[in-house]
C-alpha cells in the first residue's frame, strides 16, 4: 500500500486518532488544522492556497503531517466524525476559523497558526519557524 496520502490527507475529514499515530511512529509534527471551509473565507483560503497544493504534500521538503478537520455548515458528515471533531475542537479550545494547532510527535501543543497570506512557502516557513522556536525552548 502505498502512503501518498500520509503527508497530507486530501478527504474532507481525517481520521485523528490514525494521524497521531503515525505521527508518533514517524516522529513527524502533526498539522491540526480546524477548518470551516464552506462559512470562512480564511478557511477557504487556507485549504486552497495551502493544503490542497501538490507542494505541500511534498514530504521531503515539508517533514510535517496534516489532519484536516471540517466543521461544514451546508454539507452531511457522520454522527462519528461531527463528535470527533467537535471534541477535538474543545478539547484544543478553538475559537476562531481556521486555526492550525501544531503538535508534536507525542502530541504536546507546540503553537498555533491561522491563514498566512502567500501560499504554501509562506505558510509552511511559519510552521517551521514555530517548531524551531519550539525546539529551542523544551528542556
Amino acid at each position: 500500500m502505498a502512503w501518498t496520502a500520509a503527508g497530507c490527507d486530501t478527504s474532507d475529514d481525517t481520521d485523528f486518532p490514525r494521524s497521531i499515530a503515525l505521527a508518533k511512529k514517524t516522529n513527524r509534527p502533526l498539522l491540526l488544522a480546524f477548518l470551516g471551509t464552506d462559512w470562512s473565507i480564511s478557511s477557504l483560503k487556507l485549504d486552497r492556497e495551502v493544503f490542497d497544493q501538490a507542494e505541500f504534500a511534498d514530504d521531503a521538503k515539508y517533514n510535517f503531517l496534516l489532519c484536516k478537520l471540517h466543521f461544514y455548515q451546508s454539507q452531511e458528515r457522520s454522527p462519528e466524525i461531527v463528535r470527533q471533531n467537535e471534541d477535538l475542537a474543545e478539547r484544543y479550545h478553538i475559537e476562531q476559523f481556521p486555526t492550525v494547532v501544531v503538535l508534536s510527535p507525542d502530541g504536546r501543543e507546540l503553537g498555533r497558526l491561522g491563514y498566512i497570506p502567500g501560499g504554501v512557502d509562506k505558510f509552511a516557513g511559519a510552521v517551521n519557524t514555530l517548531l524551531v522556536k519550539s525546539r529551542s525552548s523544551s528542556p
